[in-house]
């Protein structure tokens, strides 16, 4: 390390990125012996350093709220020539973007959104968002296939009913010129029919005026012939009526020959 490296240094803060493999000390030790500088080079740059963190962050919400500091120069002292060229050597360590496919897990996200500022939560946002739009976007593309074997499904099925209605329209009007023949023998058997009717209409009232006059005449008849019932039945009365008379006459009669017979017997035994 040269001289260069006391208060007024200029300390670069570097983010801690986690990889899936091993921690970041040998990606450095791999950049600093590529960044080896021949003899007649300027100094070589000083060691890159790490601004630690003293808070309880894990190295998710690190990433995620992480930015590149800017170069601080101290109060009170100026920066000599070599050391605004060796500024200029500085080793910047890129951060190692996370894979596509390694999720972020859920607490981190909620650390990210309670611990930083609004930034971060609108980049959390997008991405949920995208991973939101990509699912949706997977489900559009089957329910268009499931929407295209329906839509060939009922173009199928409309095809057929147009096949069907097409040729039911044509046996109909096949038979619609029968009917039309049917119609007009229709009209004509329809005519002698009415006609015919009329016939039997006229017949019936003429039926019915001469049953009407035989039903007068014939109760006029019975008239005269109950007339003559009730004259009989009152002759047939007034000779029961004489009959019953005869009878009691004859009973008086029989009385009396039996009061002389029983007299002439006891006159004779006397």
């Amino acid at each position: 390390d040269s001289d260069s490296e006391g208060d007024g240094d200029v300390h670069v803060a570097q983010k801690d990125v986690p990889q899936e493999n091993g921690g970041s000390s040998a990606q450095l030790d791999a950049v600093s012996r590529q960044a080896a500088r021949p003899s007649s080079a300027r100094p070589a740059p000083p060691r890159v350093k790490r601004q630690e963190s003293h808070t309880d962050v894990t190295p998710t919400e690190r990433l995620s709220s992480a930015k590149t500091p800017a170069p601080v120069i101290m109060d009170g002292k100026a920066l000599s020539e070599d050391e605004e060229d060796e500024d200029e050597q500085f080793l910047v360590e890129e951060a190692v973007p996370l894979p596509s496919d390694v999720p972020v897990t859920e607490p981190a996200r909620e650390l990210d959104r309670e611990n930083h500022g609004g930034l971060v939560k609108k980049i959390l946002e997008t991405q949920k968002n995208y991973e939101s739009s990509s699912e949706s976007s997977s489900k559009p593309a089957e329910k268009s296939l499931v929407s295209e074997a329906a839509l060939n499904k009922e173009r199928e099925a409309v095809k057929n009913e147009v096949k069907r209605l097409s040729s039911f329209i044509q046996g109909v009007c096949s038979r619609s010129q029968m009917l039309g023949k049917i119609v007009d023998y229709i009209q004509e058997d329809v005519d002698a029919v009415q006609t015919e009717l009329h016939t039997w209409r006229r017949e019936n009232r003429e039926h019915a005026q001469a049953l009407l006059q035989e039903q007068r005449a014939t109760d006029q008849t019975l008239e005269t012939l109950k007339a003559s019932l009730t004259e009989l039945e009152q002759q047939i009365k007034d000779q029961q009526d004489k009959i019953c008379a005869v009878k009691s006459n004859i009973m008086k009669n029989e009385e009396k020959i039996q009061k002389i017979v029983t007299g002439i017997r006891f006159s004779s035994r006397s």
